[in-house]
């Protein structure tokens, strides 16, 4: 992903936006799964650089028919499980904070910018997320579609029940057998 890369995009112009994927993106998230934090730790920094890279991550998530999401899902669950047991004990060392740090401004980057990734993939994301990880989880589930429009709610007499916005299905909803634990 270098300068000749980019200087080809620029030539293909706004058209090449809304192009799925191209192979590259692919091959190199399959290679970045196998290179996962879980499995090489000290690959931990370089992963979460190459993921939140803006040559990477944009091109992935604005593929047509979000094609990409589910491969830039993965790769971000591949992050947060290697850092939910150091979560989970609540006890960062200094490499972990920063990656953690790290990690939070991801969170904050794909808020702001998509925040439709966040909307359906919230529930594997959370499932991830161990409880005392509250700010993560808070950046995942305070994210809403640019296209809603959010009611004031401290408009009088307001009743959530009536408003149209609640009659939509949300989009990402978890599989059924991941709603009840099994006995």
């Amino acid at each position: 992903l270098g300068p000749l890369e980019e200087a080809a995009a620029a030539a293909a112009g706004p058209a090449a936006a809304a192009q799925p994927p191209p192979r590259y993106l692919r091959c190199l998230g399959l290679a970045l799964l196998m290179l996962q934090p879980s499995s090489v730790p000290g690959f931990g920094y370089a992963y979460l650089e190459m993921l939140s890279h803006r040559c990477f991550m944009p091109r992935l998530l604005m593929a047509q028919g979000s094609a990409g999401w589910p491969l830039f899902e993965s790769l971000l669950i591949g992050l947060l499980q290697f850092l939910e047991p150091a979560l989970r004990a609540a006890e960062l060392a200094e490499p972990l904070r920063l990656l953690y740090k790290g990690t939070l401004r991801l969170l904050l980057v794909l808020l702001h910018d998509f925040p439709e990734f966040l909307c359906e993939h919230q529930y594997r994301l959370c499932e991830v997320i161990p409880p005392p990880a509250i700010q993560m989880r808070n950046l995942i589930l305070s994210a809403f579609p640019r296209n809603m429009r959010l009611p004031d709610p401290f408009t009088p007499n307001l009743k959530v029940d009536l408003l149209p916005e609640i009659a939509a299905a949300p989009r990402g909803v978890p599989p059924a057998d991941k709603l009840l634990p099994r006995p």
